[in-house]
């Protein structure tokens, strides 16, 4: 017995020992990490640069350098992190988004007498495919004509599409489309417009996704024989260059009027603009009117926003049941559905269901920084979190109760928006180390930490860091404003030790911020 007691201790002993040299050995690495990181940094003068920097060790269990690790910062899109942190912890084990197709009167004979509701539940990949698919599921369910409307329901969130507005802020960094709990291919209409070879006859204007609640006013015509033309700069902040045949939308589109699309250095007519406005009409369907001259023979595709989504989406499945062999007697409406949060009540049924895994989501949002999908989770979170407001103060509640939960210190954190693009969200490096630590000892561990870019070979860090250790074993999120560089994720240096770390960067020298972002993290690859 005494033997065995002895063996117990000596046992105890050594495992104190081995562990206490392996601890020794681990901050015998870091020993001059502050140093190195520190003479990174001073090569450069950060004049009026206020930062914050944290970077903790797994095996270490500790911090192995922090500068200003708990000074708030404007984080940019390491909000995102935020936000997709929030949207697991919220969804827990039930990670689908729902789109619920519902009916109200009664089916004889495969006629419904009454209405279908397609009832968004926040899906931002909500697609047209996806409709085709809903429409199969209609007819299947024995339902071959339909004696009344197709309603499109988004209450789910509230009627704050724009994220500017609701942000409250005083300037636009980037128009987001509208953020609606039901949405159509991420509420972005590409109008393509197409000219003939003959002069003076109309050009041809068609829609991608198609919807009859879209409506087509066009005077534009078949300009003259192409020639070379200076682009015209004029004052509008809602221009519209072309660029490769494809139109990016620049500056403030808030209103969605008005918006010149004017060619850049290209071979054009003279003139050859065309112009195209937007509004919604007494249905409430979004009318195009196209204007303007085009060169022969040329096709454009210009993006637009979605402007009423519900009733663009609802109008859509009812092209697609309609195509499908399913007669429809009623129009697209857009209307509330007396029960949004509950699967029937009376007078409705839920006859189909679509889920969306929010990997799909999170996995766009995060390694392709994805503004628009961010904000799409951002009022999904609110709207779980309280299904009373679904404000996006809510969001940002939910936000603060996610981190505290997971006791992370929120004091003082804002959230104005999901994405980052407001300038006056505010976070701490500490904070952003905290929320990657308890997302690695979660049951989302690995989806989270997959949703992140890899250096050197996808998402923002695609051309990052190529040629040292990090390439392919590094992960983090990105984040950049005019005035902000972040960057905040995990790496599994040489020693196998994984290695957490924030870097938030506020001033004017975003290029070098991010050299220094690039050089610590190589820096901590190799140790």
């Amino acid at each position: 017995m005494k033997i065995y007691f002895y063996s117990i201790l000596v046992f105890i002993a050594s495992s104190i020992l081995v562990n206490s040299t392996q601890q020794i050995n681990d901050a015998f690495e870091y020993k001059n990490i502050s140093a190195e990181i520190n003479s990174i940094i001073n090569k450069r003068k950060l004049t009026n640069t206020r930062y914050g920097i944290a970077i903790y060790s797994e095996k270490m269990q500790d911090f192995i350098y922090t500068h200003n690790p708990e000074m708030l910062l404007v984080p940019a899109s390491n909000t995102k992190l935020v936000t997709t942190f929030t949207t697991y912890n919220l969804l827990k084990d039930d990670r689908n988004i729902k789109t619920k197709i519902a009916i109200e009167g009664e089916i004889i004979d495969g006629v419904l007498d009454g209405n279908l509701h397609i009832i968004g539940g926040g899906d931002a990949l909500l697609s047209i495919n996806d409709l085709e698919i809903i429409a199969d599921e209609v007819r299947k369910y024995g339902i071959n004509k339909i004696n009344g409307n197709i309603v499109g329901d988004d209450t789910f969130f509230d009627n704050i599409y724009n994220r500017f507005h609701y942000s409250g802020d005083k300037d636009e960094v980037e128009p987001t489309a509208p953020v609606s709990a039901l949405s159509l291919e991420r509420n972005v209409v590409n109008v393509i417009v197409t000219s003939g070879s003959s002069v003076g006859k109309s050009v041809n204007v068609s829609f991608k996704p198609a919807s009859s609640g879209f409506v087509i006013s066009n005077s534009a015509v078949v300009g003259g024989a192409a020639q070379t033309q200076k682009p015209k700069k004029t004052g509008s902040i809602n221009n519209i260059f072309i660029e490769n045949d494809f139109m990016q939308i620049a500056g403030d589109v808030a209103d969605y009027n008005n918006i010149t699309l004017a060619s850049k250095g290209k071979k054009t007519a003279n003139p050859n603009q065309i112009t195209i406005t937007s509004n919604l009409d007494s249905k409430g369907r979004q009318v195009f009117y196209i204007k303007g001259r085009l060169s022969p023979n040329r096709t454009y595709t210009y993006r637009l926003h979605i402007r009423n989504p519900a009733l663009a989406t609802a109008s859509a499945l009812k092209d697609r049941l309609i195509a499908g062999g399913v007669a429809v007697s009623g129009s697209a409406t857009k209307k509330q559905s007396s029960d949004n949060n509950s699967d029937s009540d009376i007078g409705t049924k839920i006859i189909y269901t679509l889920f969306r895994n929010i990997n799909e989501i999170v996995d766009i949002t995060n390694k392709s920084s994805n503004n628009y999908l961010s904000e799409m989770l951002f009022k999904l979170n609110g709207a779980v979190f309280d299904k009373d407001k679904n404000t996006a103060q809510s969001a940002s509640m939910a936000n603060i109760q996610a981190l505290n939960d997971n006791e992370i210190n929120s004091n003082g954190f804002v959230f104005n928006d999901g994405s980052g693009l407001s300038r006056r969200n505010l976070i701490t490096a500490e904070g952003l180390v905290g929320l990657l630590l308890k997302s690695a000892d979660s049951p989302f561990a690995d989806d989270f930490i997959n949703s992140l870019s890899i250096a050197g070979v996808d998402g923002t860090l695609q051309k990052r860091m190529h040629g040292s250790f990090a390439e392919g074993n590094l992960r983090a999120k990105t984040g950049t404003h005019r005035n902000v560089s972040s960057l905040a994720g995990l790496v599994r240096n040489r020693s196998d030790d994984v290695l957490y770390f924030a870097f938030i960067f506020n001033g004017g020298s975003v290029g070098i911020y991010k050299q220094i972002e690039n050089e610590i993290c190589m820096l901590l690859s190799e140790k």
